[in-house]
């Protein structure tokens, strides 16, 4: 008995969902081995988890759920001075910085033989509603800052800010001008508050962020994540037409999973602290305008003295660059340098782009000051 076969699949039976949300972009295929490739593709990219954050590291610190990791160097290393890294609280996980070999950054300084830190804030809970700025900023940065010194022996660190990162770790270096920092280095990271689409999205007289904030024990995951995507509708339907379009190269496959697995998972943030934030930063817009306080003192970005590398984005949708660049306007370093580099937000530091002219360029200020 013969069973009757079609000569050749239809992806759109085989993909309804893609056409179905209007993505008639999607390849065509002139043999069946051409569709059963792209089927593998799909099996592959939507299965097991990619491998991430892979670099040898160690406990070196802690202060409530944060942990400071630390990520000693090739051969003992060759600079003396470490980088103290601290990024964006809440909202995503940190290994963006040391996402796959081959596309990490810590792998990079690794290399280079620079000692790092690396502040992993964890993962907030209902527990933790009451934390504010003044709990991460005027307590936990300088302890956790302190901390690496002691456990690098060294006088002094390279204070690194990295998106939220930025404004918190300056904000805690000009309220405590006696922090072991010798430099300064910040990327993307909001200085002045009145500049780019979220402050338009949470402007007081629109966004009730105590309505908000008193509806949820915590900042749900969810809630942060809409709010990016905001910043980009078609996000999502333009990296499924990428991911048709790409899915049978195996090599760009990989990096495409460890990338989508950092982008997938959202971080819920601390009810009192994301108030403060909004409040304080792009609705008042305080830190320029020297009001802000930390424990009841105003912190006036004059009082940061270090020597300062800041670098902002050119494709940055969530941190514009003269909303990045304010910081060398406002800071009171004498040394101070302003860096605009071709990426975008994420791009800048994780990616072929930011390994081949934003590291060597992170790499040649530090030698210069080490």
């Amino acid at each position: 008995m013969s069973v009757a076969r079609p000569s050749r699949f239809s992806h759109e039976r085989l993909l309804p969902g893609v056409y179905s949300a209007g993505m008639s972009q999607a390849p065509g295929f002139e043999t069946d081995s051409e569709l059963l490739k792209l089927a593998q593709g799909l099996r592959d990219a939507f299965g097991a988890p990619a491998p991430v954050a892979l670099s040898r590291r160690v406990i070196a610190g802690f202060r409530g759920k944060a942990r400071l990791y630390y990520y000693p160097p090739k051969d003992g290393g060759r600079f003396k001075t470490p980088i103290v890294l601290f990024p964006y609280l809440g909202i995503s996980r940190p290994y963006i910085f040391d996402l796959r070999p081959g596309e990490s950054f810590v792998e990079f300084l690794y290399e280079q033989g620079i000692p790092f830190y690396l502040t992993d804030w964890g993962v907030f809970g209902p527990e933790d509603r009451d934390m504010g700025m003044d709990d991460v900023i005027g307590d936990m940065i300088p302890s956790l800052l302190r901390q690496a010194v002691r456990h690098s022996g060294a006088d002094a660190v390279t204070a690194f800010g990295y998106c939220m990162g930025v404004p918190m770790t300056v904000s805690a270096i000009a309220a405590h001008p006696d922090l072991p920092v010798k430099n300064l280095l910040t990327m993307v990271g909001p200085i002045d508050f009145s500049i780019g689409e979220f402050p338009r999205m949470t402007d007081d007289d629109r966004f009730d962020v105590d309505a908000i904030v008193e509806t949820f024990d915590m900042m749900p995951a969810e809630f942060i994540s809409s709010g990016f995507k905001m910043l980009n509708p078609m996000g999502d339907l333009s990296q499924a037409q990428t991911l048709l379009q790409n899915v049978s190269d195996h090599n760009w496959l990989v990096g495409y999973k460890a990338m989508n697995r950092w982008a997938s998972e959202w971080v819920p943030l601390p009810k009192q602290f994301f108030r403060q934030w909004v409040r304080h930063f792009y609705q008042r817009n305080e830190l320029v305008q020297g009001k802000f306080r930390v424990w009841g003192e105003e912190v006036n970005l004059r009082d940061v003295k270090a020597p300062l590398l800041c670098i902002g984005a050119t494709r940055d949708e969530i941190v514009p660059v003269d909303a990045a660049r304010a910081l060398v306007d406002h800071a009171g370093s004498q040394d101070k340098q302003f860096l605009e580099l071709e990426g975008g937000h994420i791009s800048v530091i994780a990616g072929r782009r930011a390994k081949q002219q934003v590291w060597p360029a992170i790499l040649e200020w530090l030698r210069e000051h080490d």
